[in-house]
């Protein structure tokens, strides 16, 4: 599976080759909108981290102290 910096360097290729100036207009905009999907699972996948992460330190819901 991969992970968040991984796409961003998958986006970073795909940028690439979207500026190499032989590319054809068509081809150019497939390959940035392809690098802007991985910037954006990227982003995803860092705020799954995070929330991941926020809700392992909390007890399951039926679990929670009570006053």
């Amino acid at each position: 599976m991969l992970n968040a910096e991984e796409c961003r360097k998958l986006a970073a290729r795909y940028r690439e080759r979207a500026n190499d100036e032989k590319s054809a207009t068509r081809l150019t905009n497939v390959l940035l909108s392809v690098s802007n999907a991985y910037l954006a699972l990227a982003s995803q996948l860092d705020l799954l981290e995070l929330v991941e992460r926020q809700e392992s330190g909390r007890p399951p819901a039926g679990d929670a102290p009570k006053p």
